[in-house]
């Protein structure tokens, strides 16, 4: 029996029978009898995918679920019937408006209608009761209709103009669904008026700028799903894709200058944007810095992101989400949230390069379209503007301001018409500058007098080799003072490949080379090889001639401060590095001057009190501590973080500052170290220039400047792409090298073995049918629509229908993929072994461990995607490498490859599946080095099953994929290459799919991978008794 209860907060249903289905599902080492309980674990699978894209918490019990009515609204039919919950409301709603906008009396309407005749219901949440005549008990809402439904419900006549407007803007947002409904039996349906169907409305939910001149700018609306797919395709998104343009555009712009952020906007006619509200912050701070000082808007315009995290970090903090957070899971968080919440679009970037103050541009206010703003101004205005004085120039500012707050179309002056755009009002804020610029002495800093705000720089100038070779770091032999034996200190033995890597860092810095790059593949101890020379550092300046005791930069990604802490614990005795120093998240709050808050880069000024550090330096005690910190810290503090002289910087996945014009790359060069160290297990993401980036921080000049390297490394070639590798891994000018970078199947010989298997099968009938589709449509279209169909290629050989509803066996066997996966998990199972599963899609991971559970009795298989709360994800590693003191035999942990690709050792696992496979080879390495790395005591196999279409055979996708990545790989073994997935990829991948033709044979499958390894020129290796190939 299921009782089902609801108030205006949850849905609960409760279990009430000696033993329930639900309890039966999640009971050990039972296996359900009953076809029902089949859908119940699909049902349970979809009901977790569903809450976690709604962003909901769902509870799920041995007798009871608890579930929020936003997730009761978004189940699919099939879904909610496998749970007992109502079905989806059979009447229609009838919407309208009463009164007029603004006045008392207006009202969003809504009555239930079945044929014809209204119906008297009450609703709670997503839940309806009816009365009516036809009426058949508790009725369910679908998401939309109950996001209208508390819009209209939450409106209040009282409220002024604006707000009516906004809230006829958001009802009939919410209402479009329904409009566009055309399944007549599974969504309830709907009746709307002429008015209300004739609104348009545009939703955004991210924001970019686009600059202006040096503290101009325009506020650019985007939809994150377009944002996210252009990052799919390997694309910079461009303004030309925002969700507004030209005369919409202009309209919003003018109205957030004029009026704020608001939850929404009327552009004119019957068109409206609607601001979600979690890029509310967003859309505040930007239209704040409009009315900042110049001063702050330049600033701003260099570096949004800075005052955008600020923002994001006051939301997150006054909503509760960083409560009971470490300092390190507090700044992961911001981080995440930050980031995509500001679009960097591809206009952005080249207009803002983020180096210093700019250089004023001359501005000439005339109408000849030659100004640096668009033609703003007639002839005979821009006359009458320049004869102005600045206080009539700033009047006139005002009655521009007022116009646009009007709604007024411009201003008449001496008749001439100024148009009350925010266009004119920043060209009048210029002309006002200059104006007041000429009649200012010149007055020019004195070197060692304190920067006036106003012109000095916001953040750290550094000489920069960008067009030209202007600067190079020197070569200044240093004196060993210490043993070249490793420290005491050092607990931990280090492996033949680590004690080399320790020599190395020895030989450079004694040679003085200023920095050096460990791009030594993944799961060879990078940090345990940086940390035994930091130690040797340590213990070389505690000698007393050593002179210079400078303290230890650790820069590193959130997700990583916890582990270098952790890591120097476990591999240094007492005292380990000295005294650690956090400079991130709640912690860096404690190291502010008193009085100080926000960012150095907003004023130019010092603001952490870092004086113990300073002390401790006169003192000759500067090595007895050292700084953990993030990238984001230092770019904010690098005003305070310069002053101190470390004496050595590591750089963690220094990757992250491979933009060499971004301002964390400029923050980096800024770092006061007598020597660098850079760690990264790829050295060439999607570009050579990333190379170029790193090794500037490091090594600054030695690979020349970056346009005389564009043009010589910039298009890869093999010939090239090894000059570049003897130029970074080989002694030069009897020097030793600036890098090492070993994999660890040429060093790491007491690693187990890593063996890679393909584990082909041919498509099922459905999956062969829903590929021919995909594949037909691949040519139509624009590019972008190919792109589309290009990724649905790529889903369909996963899955044809991966929210079908259909029963396990029956789901399992639509694909060649599951097929497989399930084969490969049964050998794991006999073994008694355990097995990683990477799989992309979100309810495709849910229904997978669904299914798995109920395949294998398994009481419980855990989930790390994106959505996984930083501090559940580490109870989740916790719990699985449990396996490693008492080994409980055959478990499964399914993980998504870019949220769980990095930051995670997961050693008690002997297998790692590819359900899904990511375009890059770089992640699928990094997915495979959370197990195969250094702890692991076991053989490790990779597994890679793939789907084979019957006509198209090694032209299908998963065989191209392969071919690609293959091909990558083999190439960045041999020399260096760009791992990346790059947008010439999708592009190769578009066409070998166009030209490959459908043909029959007797096996498909033997005749694909013979046909795709001749073509990858590579031979093809043995056969397995389970059927799958090995491969190199």
């Amino acid at each position: 029996m299921i009782q089902l209860t609801y108030d205006q907060d949850w849905v609960t249903l409760e279990f009430r029978s000696r033993q329930s289905l639900l309890d039966r599902l999640l009971s050990r080492g039972t296996v359900p009898d009953f076809d029902h309980d089949k859908r119940l674990s699909f049902a349970l699978a979809d009901l977790r995918a569903t809450a976690e894209e709604a962003g909901d918490q769902v509870e799920i019990g041995s007798d009871r679920i608890q579930l929020s009515h936003r997730t009761l609204s978004a189940l699919s039919s099939e879904t909610a019937d496998a749970l007992g919950l109502p079905p989806l409301v059979d009447l229609t709603l009838r919407t309208d408006v009463m009164g007029q906008i603004g006045s008392p009396d207006f009202r969003l309407t809504h009555d239930w209608v079945r044929a014809g005749r209204k119906e008297i219901a009450h609703r709670t949440g997503a839940i309806l009761e009816t009365a009516g005549d036809g009426a058949d008990g508790l009725r369910r809402l679908p998401r939309w209709m109950l996001d209208a439904l508390e819009v209209a419900d939450r409106f209040r006549a009282g409220s002024d103009l604006e707000e009516h407007w906004e809230a006829l803007a958001r009802f009939r947002r919410a209402l479009e669904p329904g409009v566009r409904m055309y399944r007549a039996d599974a969504e309830a349906r709907l009746g709307m008026t002429d008015f209300l169907s004739g609104l348009e409305v545009t939703l955004t939910d991210r924001f970019s700028i686009s600059p202006q001149g040096e503290d101009q700018f325009a506020i650019i609306p985007f939809l994150g799903e377009r944002v996210e797919a252009a990052e799919r395709d390997g694309e910079q998104i461009s303004e030309a894709e925002a969700e507004l343009q030209e005369g919409w555009l202009r309209a919003f712009q003018d109205k957030a200058f004029a009026r704020g952020a608001r939850p929404a906007y009327k552009l004119g006619g019957q068109s409206y944007l609607v601001v979600d509200p979690a890029a509310t912050p967003v859309l505040k701070i930007m239209t704040d810095m409009q009315r900042a000082d110049p001063v702050t808007r330049a600033a701003f315009v260099r570096n949004p992101r800075q005052k955008v995290t600020e923002a994001i970090t006051d939301h997150l903090r006054s909503k509760g989400k960083l409560d009971g957070l470490s300092p390190a899971q507090e700044q992961e968080l911001i981080e995440q949230t930050a980031e995509p919440a500001f679009v960097e679009t591809r206009e952005y970037s080249e207009r803002v390069i983020g180096l210093t103050v700019y250089e004023k541009p001359a501005l000439e206010i005339t109408g000849s379209g030659t100004t640096w703003l668009p033609e703003a101004f007639t002839g005979a205005a821009a006359e009458i503007i320049e004869a102005m004085a600045p206080d009539q120039v700033e009047r006139l500012i005002q009655q521009v301001d007022a116009a646009i707050a009007n709604g007024q179309p411009s201003v008449n002056v001496d008749g001439a018409e100024i148009p009350a755009t925010q266009t004119s009002r920043a060209a009048l804020e210029q002309r006002l500058e200059a104006i007041r610029k000429r009649e200012e002495p010149e007055n020019k800093p004195v070197i060692g007098e304190e920067i006036d705000p106003r012109i000095g720089p916001i953040i750290l100038d550094t000489a920069d080799n960008l067009e030209d070779l202007t600067w190079a770091a020197k070569i200044s032999p240093r004196t060993r003072l210490a043993s070249d034996a490793l420290p005491e200190v050092v607990k931990s033995a280090l492996k033949g490949h680590q004690t080399e890597s320790f020599l190395w860092k020895l030989e450079a810095w004694a040679a003085g080379l200023p920095g050096i790059l460990n791009a030594d593949e993944q799961g060879l101890g990078k940090t345990l090889q940086a940390i035994a020379f930091l130690a040797w550092m340590k213990e070389n300046m505690s000698c007393s001639e050593a002179g210079r005791t400078g303290p230890v930069l650790v820069v590193a990604p959130t997700s990583l401060l916890v582990n270098w802490e952790e890591e120097v614990d476990k591999h240094l005795r007492a005292p380990g590095l000295g005294n650690v120093v956090r400079l991130y998240g709640s912690a860096l709050g404690g190291k502010k001057r008193p009085g100080q808050q926000g960012i150095e880069t907003d004023c130019g000024n010092t603001l952490l009190d870092l004086r113990d550090l300073e002390e401790a330096i006169d003192e000759g005690r500067g090595h007895r501590y050292w700084v953990l910190t993030t990238y984001t810290t230092l770019t904010n503090y690098q005003h305070s973080l310069a002053k101190i002289p470390f004496s050595t910087a590591v750089f963690d996945e220094i990757q992250a500052v491979k933009n060499p014009v971004s301002l964390r790359a400029k923050a980096a060069l800024a770092v006061n170290a007598d020597f660098r160290i850079g760690l990264t297990g790829t050295p060439i993401e999607n570009s050579t220039v990333d190379l170029w980036a790193i090794m500037e921080q490091l090594t600054p000049g030695r690979f020349g400047s970056l346009k005389a390297f564009r043009e010589k490394f910039g298009e890869p070639a093999e010939g090239n792409m090894r000059e570049l590798y003897s130029l970074m891994f080989e002694p030069q000018s009897g020097l030793p090298p600036v890098a090492l970078r070993r994999l660890k199947e040429d060093v790491a010989r007491d690693l187990p073995e890593k063996s890679r298997r393909l584990h082909p099968r041919l498509m099922p009938e459905p999956q062969a049918a829903a590929y021919e589709t995909a594949r037909g449509k691949l040519a139509s279209g624009t590019r972008g629509g190919a792109l589309k169909m290009l990724h649905h290629i790529r889903s369909v050989s996963v899955h044809p229908d991966a929210s079908s509803p259909t029963e396990d066996e029956t789901y399992i066997s639509m694909s060649a993929r599951l097929l497989a996966t399930m084969d490969i998990l049964r050998g794991v199972q006999d073994r008694g072994e355990r097995a990683l599963v990477f799989i992309e899609h979100v309810k495709m991971q849910h229904r997978f461990i669904e299914l798995t559970k109920r395949e294998f009795g398994l009481p419980r298989v855990d989930l790390i995607n994106g959505s996984t709360p930083i501090p559940r994800r580490q109870e989740i590693v916790n719990r699985f490498q449990r396996h490693l003191a008492r080994d409980e035999g055959f478990d499964i942990l399914v993980l998504g490859p870019k949220a769980a690709g990095t930051g995670l050792t997961l050693t008690a696992a002997t297998h790692v599946i590819h359900l899904s496979r990511w375009w890059n080879p770089a992640v699928e390495e990094q997915c495979n080095d959370r197990v195969h790395r250094i702890g692991q005591s076991k053989p490790v196999t990779v597994h890679v099953p793939m789907a084979i279409h019957p006509g198209y055979q090694h032209n299908s996708f998963d065989c191209l994929l392969h071919s690609l990545m293959a091909r990558k790989r083999h190439l960045a073994t041999s020399a260096l290459w760009p791992m990346g997935d790059t947008e010439e990829d999708a592009s190769r991948l578009q066409q070998m799919l166009s030209d490959g033709g459908a043909t029959r044979v007797e096996d498909p499958v033997t005749a694909a991978m013979a046909m795709m390894f001749k073509r990858d020129d590579t031979p093809m290796g043995p056969k397995n008794l389970d059927g799958s190939i090995s491969y190199l």
